[in-house]
């Protein structure tokens, strides 16, 4: 049984967020979901998003200085972390409802929003959907575009029924290849600090034995690429419309989001623009929190609300 295991605590925030956190009741859809939130509600509203099978810490290192500048708000998506995960079907209409109903709850008339990954994905999405919500976007290593090619290799293989499972079995029972499995998504996962490191390593196993997790990381990451196909219909013209002024951050070393894939969103629609961060992967803004600060804070004067 899961008790059974050493990993049964709750997942405590960073320590640097704690006095940050809070639950959010949501009534469409009917759910409690946790929030970092910065207060300040006198500042242009930043919402950020993470990627999947991540939590809102992915934005530790940034959300206290992004604070000073921003009533800042950092999501846990629902299924994730420490929000509520109820047995349904995680559809990114279902994530994005649930990210609306946020702005509802908390009385946002109008946001920046930055997406990690799937979180870059929802945010472009939502600003497609939501032109008079979405004042500016910040897009972190993923994003909308009008292609064939869905996803990669290792997501579409954990996709599969059973395999995937198996793979995340085999998780449970080695906590070292738990915290190894994250390496694909950092340059270099040792190089990080040892706070973050020892940090990660705890997470990372909660995640394995979250069986609520679980349950919404398959269901989110099977329901994602037939989304993705379906977007497809009329997204070339309606991303050439989208006057949104855009921020598309690259790790430079990131093996998911190619330099070819962030370059076509820029072109696909006016009003973007894309920084590399040398020396980082999937999640610069663990990897190098000082430089995707500047590049955030340098972009934002002549595009924030």
């Amino acid at each position: 049984m899961q008790n059974n295991h050493p990993y049964t605590q709750p997942m405590e925030p960073w320590p640097g967020l704690k006095s940050f956190g809070k639950k959010v009741h949501l009534l469409k859809p009917e759910l409690d979901l946790f929030v970092f939130d910065s207060g300040g509600i006198q500042k242009p509203a930043l919402v950020m998003i993470h990627g999947l099978g991540d939590e809102a810490d992915t934005w530790r290192h940034v959300f206290s200085p992004l604070s000073e500048h921003f009533h800042t708000i950092a999501v846990d998506l629902p299924g994730f972390g420490r929000s509520d995960k109820p047995a349904l079907n995680y559809t990114p209409d279902f994530m994005q409802s649930a990210i609306m109903a946020v702005l509802e709850t908390l009385q946002i008339q109008s946001v920046i929003l930055m997406g990690s990954s799937l979180g870059a994905i929802l945010a472009h999405s939502l600003a497609l959907t939501h032109p008079e919500k979405v004042s500016g976007l910040i897009l972190v290593d993923g994003g909308l575009l009008h292609t064939t090619r869905i996803g990669d290799r290792s997501l579409s293989l954990m996709a599969v029924p059973l395999l995937g499972e198996w793979f995340y079995t085999h998780l449970r029972k080695n906590p070292q290849a738990a915290f190894d499995s994250l390496k694909s998504v950092y340059r270099d996962l040792d190089a990080l600090p040892k706070a973050d490191q020892e940090f990660l390593f705890t997470r990372v196993n909660q995640r394995v034995w979250s069986n609520g997790q679980r349950r919404a990381y398959f269901s989110t990451l099977r329901k994602l690429a037939p989304w993705v196909l379906k977007a497809q219909d009329g997204l070339k013209e309606r991303l050439s419309h989208l006057q949104t002024p855009t921020l598309v951050i690259r790790g430079e070393e990131d093996g998911l989001f190619s330099e070819e894939y962030a370059h076509a969103i820029i072109q696909s629609q006016p009003n973007a623009n894309l920084a590399t961060l040398p020396g980082t992967g999937h999640l610069p803004q663990q990897e190098d929190p000082q430089a995707f600060l500047k590049t955030v804070l340098d972009w934002l004067p002549n595009n924030r609300p």
